[in-house]
């Protein structure tokens, strides 16, 4: 491919032996009237996952569309996150993780096709399902947030609306590369794919496509999906917080309100009372939600 091509499909992938082959072959599905690069970063996966994906380079008819890159050391994963983005040449940049999956051959022809005729708009999502894998079932089901939004049209998401639902997974997005600075979102601290939507989001608006392209593996080495509710939630609060305090035009009523309910949540949930983490939240609950509902908080927490 001498050409750079219109879509980078950015896919980072750790310990994923018994999902990466659908996820790789989900993108390689892909017809598009367009040129295609799947950037696959391996952050030094302990299991087969290399040998499956090697497998895949030797006899896949479009072996050449994928660029392989495996690390030595483990990054962890928002760093590989940040180096594949840094790999993707395309004008527009795709995400899929390597335990999730496509269904639909005409993702990215559809949503690219709307980005190219919207040029307000610099990001977009689509439907998903998802899929509980254990060992008696895979049972497929649509997330809870589908019953918010109006399913019959496209939803069109900007700063004042996103996260209300929360309806924007990593695996259906598509974006404009020229919306998104790599440098300045691999500097971030509590980095994650909101902070990427954020970031695409002050440069135009966002949209939910009215069709469902793709599965959302949920498994017992999910790192999100696995992680404990204060976790969940302390985490999702750092990264917000941080998101409105570094990412231009994202100060605004819609994100302070879920940064506070977050904020809440966390010193409610935190296991540790003497811990510096939580005398930190303290701090940030006199600065964010005020004296007398931190001092609340604390309290009750003493009493129980």
């Amino acid at each position: 491919m001498n050409k750079a091509p219109t879509v980078s499909v950015c896919m980072i992938t750790y310990g994923h032996e018994n999902y990466i082959r659908q996820a790789i072959e989900g993108v390689l599905m892909q017809e598009c009237d367009f040129d295609i690069e799947l950037i696959i970063a391996n952050d030094c996966s302990p299991d087969q996952t290399d040998f499956v994906i090697k497998d895949i380079l030797e006899k896949h008819p479009k072996k050449s569309y994928v660029k392989y890159f495996k690390h030595d050391k483990n990054l962890g994963m928002m760093p590989n996150f940040a180096f594949a983005l840094g790999q993707c040449k395309g004008e527009f940049i795709a995400v899929c993780e390597g335990d999730d999956y496509w269904t639909d051959s005409l993702k990215l022809q559809k949503q690219v096709k709307f980005l190219k005729e919207n040029n307000d708009y610099s990001i977009c999502w689509t439907k998903y399902l998802i899929k509980q894998e254990s060992i008696t079932s895979s049972e497929l089901k649509e997330p809870n947030w589908i019953s918010l939004i109006n399913c019959n049209e496209n939803v069109t998401i900007d700063l004042n609306t996103i996260f209300t639902p929360y309806c924007t997974y990593t695996l259906t997005v598509l974006f404009r590369k020229d919306s998104f600075d790599t440098s300045f979102f691999a500097k971030l601290k509590h980095g994650k794919d909101n902070s990427l939507y954020l970031i695409c989001l002050t440069k135009g608006k966002g949209l939910l496509m009215n069709f469902y392209s793709s599965i959302y593996r949920m498994h017992e080495g999910g790192i999100y999906s696995n992680a404990s509710i204060f976790k969940q939630k302390y985490y999702s609060y750092l990264n917000l917080k941080e998101i409105i305090g570094e990412i231009k035009k994202c100060n605004n009523l819609n994100l302070t309100t879920i940064r506070n309910a977050l904020l809440i949540d966390s010193m409610k949930l935190y296991p540790k009372q003497l811990s510096l983490k939580y005398f930190s939240l303290i701090i940030d609950g006199f600065k964010f939600i005020g004296l007398k509902k931190t001092l609340k908080i604390i309290l009750r927490k003493i009493k129980y």
